[in-house]
């Protein structure tokens, strides 16, 4: 919240340097949804779908807010705050608390070919978007839950060698961290194509390398310097006429001490590798069909222990001390969904239904075994 009152206080003051007042341009966007699942847990979260507010619940999922103001010399600021059963999630990553997320405060240089941006902003990676309003999907996928980060507070650089070919280049304090935890940075490289300069249709490739820490504040660990996170993903669009494809490859990796692993003789690599496809195809009178089917392999299942039941399952909470993941875990979890989308105006409503599956037994609220669940979802949004 600091970040954004500072960029809003800088816009005020290079406005009352002008005679004339910034012009504001404002967004938004608001979407809900309930979701079914034929797996009940102990503590109320649905398997496989940890971000969403829980069984058969119709809840805000998000309301975001924005606004963008013209400054001189080619500078803007943009600020976007995002509430809502979302924006509470987006709040836990950091450390912080309360539902109300400020998920983009920065200022922004908009040159020829150029655009520098400084501040807190949404990751460029993964194929759905933290704006639920904008994907195409009802549901969070796996690898959006599990494997991409939200945001990053930093700088970014990009560069357009013409209409196809763009670059980026990122530091920053680290995924999902509002102030360093540590005394490193992340740094990141990133190649964008889009072909006959289409805004459509692209592909892009994206890479990041940088220390992490798996805590906050005074429970940081100083040494983590020495742990960094390595990540690699390609993504990309493509759209025809009534049709659209959307894919990710997400590969990354990170080192753990022995201590942080349950059963572990020695450190360890937790590696993880997702890939996503989604289709979307318009049928007339406002209908579109979807579908998506992903796949996600963890090593030591660090990434998919976010979800109550699997981290259960790992035994990870045993006795009383919290490991981040389990050696030798070899976790493998698959997502398959069907969906229709019909919109009214700027409104549309969507239903969705999913199944998930991994390659490990896990146990309901009754203590029954499982290894799969069935889900329905339905939103709204505009």
């Amino acid at each position: 919240m600091r970040i954004l009152m500072a960029i809003l206080l800088g816009g005020t003051l290079a406005a009352s340097a002008q005679t004339a007042a910034p012009v504001l341009a404002w967004r938004g966007s608001l979407w809900a949804s309930a979701v079914a699942q034929d797996r009940t847990t102990a503590d109320g979260s649905l398997v496989f779908q940890p971000l969403e507010a829980g069984q058969s619940q119709f809840a805000l999922d998000g309301l975001m807010l924005g606004v963008d103001a013209a400054l001189p010399q080619g500078w803007s600021a943009r600020a976007t705050l995002l509430a809502g059963h979302t924006g509470e999630v987006v709040q836990a990553t950091t450390g912080d608390t309360g539902s109300i997320a400020p998920v983009e405060a920065m200022l922004v240089w908009t040159g020829t070919r150029d655009t520098l941006r400084l501040g807190r902003m949404i990751t460029f990676i993964g194929m759905e978007f933290l704006d639920g309003a904008a994907d195409v999907t009802a549901s969070r996928g796996l690898l959006f839950t599990f494997a991409d980060p939200f945001g990053q507070v930093g700088v970014n650089w990009h560069h357009a060698f013409g209409p196809a070919w763009s670059s980026d280049v990122w530091v920053f304090n680290g995924e999902d961290r509002v102030k360093d935890n540590n005394q490193g940075k992340t740094v990141g490289l990133g190649l964008t194509w889009n072909p006959g300069g289409s805004a459509d249709s692209y592909l892009s490739v994206h890479g990041y390398r940088g220390p992490e820490q798996d805590d906050l504040g005074a429970a940081a660990n100083t040494g983590a310097e020495g742990r960094p996170r390595e990540r690699l993903c390609l993504m990309g669009q493509w759209r025809r006429g009534q049709t659209l494809l959307q894919g990710e490859a997400s590969l990354g990796r990170e080192p753990f001490l022995a201590t942080a692993i349950l059963g572990a003789p020695g450190p360890q690599i937790e590696t993880w590798r997702g890939y996503g496809l989604i289709l979307a195809r318009g049928l007339g009178h406002g209908v579109s069909a979807m579908a998506r089917v992903e796949r996600l392999d963890d090593t030591l299942g660090v990434r998919l222990a976010a979800d109550a039941a699997i981290r259960a399952s790992l035994g990870l909470d045993a006795g009383g001390t919290a490991f981040s993941g389990l050696a030798g875990a070899g976790l493998i979890a698959r997502s398959f969904s069907l969906g229709l989308e019909k919109k009214v105006g700027l409104a549309f409503a969507r239903v969705e239904v999913r199944q998930d599956r991994l390659n490990r037994d896990l146990r309901d609220a009754q203590d029954a075994r499982f290894h799969q669940g069935r889900s329905a979802t339905v939103s709204a949004a505009f």
